[in-house]
């Protein structure tokens, strides 16, 4: 008879638990974003240009928690796939904004629906009073790491690794 493995969670602290689910949300988003070949990245650019709009590259980088070269990276292959646009800002001469091209809106409400999908299928049997407070202490938690990151950077540790807003 094989002895059953312990759960490696049952034990773990909130930095594994914290893996574990980034890990995890990341494998179910490979899977269900199979049929649109589109890498989790792109699915969160197309969604936040649905949802705000054009967007010049840093802000968007930031909404979607990534460095501005790994964003212009993940822009640069989209234009090319011919699922986003770009055309100067008029408002700053040197800016350029990023917008989804209009045959891929179509693709990125459908990519909105998923999204509501995954996000209520991962609060599934949490209540709301439950979800409020894993939020508020998510967000505590990325506060503090920001903190710990910015205080070691004053310290001229890490300087080469950029934070990610």
């Amino acid at each position: 008879m094989q002895e059953q493995a312990p759960d490696p969670l049952s034990d773990a602290g909130l930095g594994i638990l914290a893996a574990a689910i980034r890990r995890l949300l990341k494998q179910v988003v490979w899977a269900r974003l199979a049929p649109y070949e589109l890498s989790p990245q792109q699915f969160w650019v197309m969604l936040v240009l649905l949802q705000k709009g054009p967007s010049s590259l840093h802000p968007l980088a930031q909404q979607v928690w990534m460095d501005d070269p790994t964003a212009s990276r993940v822009v640069k292959a989209m234009v090319q796939r011919g699922l986003l646009t770009t055309k100067p800002d008029p408002r700053h001469g040197r800016r350029i904004l990023i917008d989804l091209a209009p045959g891929a809106v179509a693709m990125a409400q459908e990519l909105e629906d998923l999204a509501v999908n995954l996000r209520e299928s991962m609060a599934n049997g949490l209540s709301p009073a439950q979800q409020e407070v894993l939020q508020s202490g998510l967000r505590t938690m990325i506060g503090n790491l920001e903190t710990m990151y910015a205080a070691t950077l004053a310290q001229g540790v890490g300087k080469d690794r950029a934070l990610v807003p």
